[in-house]
């Protein structure tokens, strides 16, 4: 038998690829066109044993579907304006509309999107329910291990169970992080057989080593402006949100979304270090006035009773000890110790020595080179009928929703194209 299409992988973006090819009411409504239903014979090869097994996972159980708010730091790709040329401002509502058409109740949450259960469970059960409704053939526990082209322009794929023959072949492999949810590189093994370029896998949104003893630290959150920067201060990258601290890494959204550039700087041989405002809203002349004002004020007061009006009292003592000062009321600091006192506050620095492993890591930087991707219809510039789409592309989100989105996204942008073939 020589399937229509052949899936590789039963993620969000693999199911929605199948979905989207086989549809004519989700045709209709988001390609505006009238058409009549095409039989097609699609099937998903998933090595897991149960299909999307890293959704439950997505937003801590939650599933983030989409996010409203919008901006060019929301992906990263190597080809940088490669990914908004696939999505656009407007396109979580049409991750809604999608999920909705699924029979999902969608829930705004600020911007952020959710399914109304806040659970993932309900996203995979919709998933799992249409994919049967369209006559959709599902393979788990088996693994691609090859991919050819043949002669009549077919391709061959080859498992570790058997070999199958499609028209068109969907590669939605996903990326290396979390493997206990499935997370692999075989993907990069299939773009290779296909002659196409890729960069190696490595952890995205996770959290970043330092060489700073933080024991003290530990389970202290702190909100903070966080600047990415080089060994000659250059900055690189910069965000607002909670810092968490752990014995020796930084953790938290912010830090998630920034491990990215951090990540790459590692890989780059460049010093990383992280430098984080605790108090953003104040200038450092007016914390060093306020200083000099508190000492006038309260001079038997000690030094750390001076600081928790600013920040954790545990963020505090750290910040005394990098001082090393034998002081222990504020009367004892003279106008540069002071001065000092308020730069460490907007400039407590951290160098960064490592990047969470991928077991720690919520998605994967790096995949297919996506100059060799139809940003239209997300296939392969070289091979005709082969798509790539999802993780296995070198384009990553920041936490909010982003990820899920572009997995979405792109299933529909080749599932259409797919659909519309002949």
């Amino acid at each position: 038998m020589i399937y229509d299409l052949i899936v590789a992988g039963a993620g969000a973006s693999g199911m929605t690829a199948a979905i989207c090819a086989t549809d004519a009411d989700i045709y209709k409504q988001f390609q505006h066109k009238a058409d009549q239903t095409r039989k097609r014979s699609v099937l998903i090869i998933e090595k897991n044993k149960k299909i999307g097994k890293k959704l439950y996972a997505t937003g801590n159980g939650r599933c983030n579907l989409s996010n409203s708010s919008f901006r060019l730091e929301c992906y990263n790709s190597k080809n940088e304006f490669f990914p908004y040329k696939v999505i656009g401002a407007k396109d979580y509502q049409i991750v809604n509309q999608f999920a909705e058409q699924l029979g999902v109740a969608v829930s705004d949450e600020h911007g952020y999107y959710y399914p109304m259960s806040r659970q993932a469970s309900t996203i995979v059960w919709a998933f799992n329910d249409r994919l049967k409704k369209n006559q959709i053939q599902v393979h788990t526990g088996e693994i691609v291990i090859g991919l050819e082209e043949q002669s009549d322009h077919t391709y061959c794929i080859q498992t570790d169970q058997g070999h199958y023959y499609a028209r068109n072949i969907v590669l939605a492999c996903g990326g290396a992080a979390a493997p206990a949810l499935g997370g692999t590189d075989a993907g990069c093994s299939l773009l290779d057989q296909l002659g196409i370029p890729y960069y190696p896998f490595q952890p995205a949104l996770c959290k970043l080593q330092v060489k700073e003893k933080m024991s003290g630290l530990a389970g202290v959150r702190s909100k903070a402006l966080v600047t990415v920067m080089d060994a000659s201060s250059e900055i690189h990258a910069q965000e607002f949100g909670e810092v968490q601290f752990t014995g020796q890494s930084l953790s938290g959204i912010v830090i998630f979304n920034l491990s990215h550039t951090a990540g790459e700087m590692l890989q780059d041989g460049e010093s990383v270090s992280l430098c984080l405002d605790l108090v953003p809203d104040i200038n450092e002349a007016d914390l060093y006035m306020h200083f000099r004002k508190f000492r006038t004020n309260n001079p038997e007061r000690s030094l750390q009773a001076c600081l928790n009006g600013f920040v954790h009292e545990k963020l505090a003592t750290y910040i005394l000890e990098q001082c090393r000062w034998k002081q222990e009321r504020i009367s004892e600091l003279n106008d540069v110790e002071l001065q000092k006192l308020a730069d460490q506050i907007k400039k407590l620095t951290f160098h960064v020595t490592a990047t969470a492993g991928a077991e720690d890591a919520q998605v994967s930087r790096g995949g297919a080179d996506t100059h060799f991707i139809d940003p239209e219809t997300m296939k392969l510039t070289v091979q005709e009928h082969v798509y790539v789409i999802g993780e296995l592309l070198d384009t990553d989100g920041i936490c909010g929703g982003y990820n899920l989105m572009w997995a979405v996204i792109t299933g529909m942008k080749a599932g259409f194209s797919i659909y519309d073939s002949n």
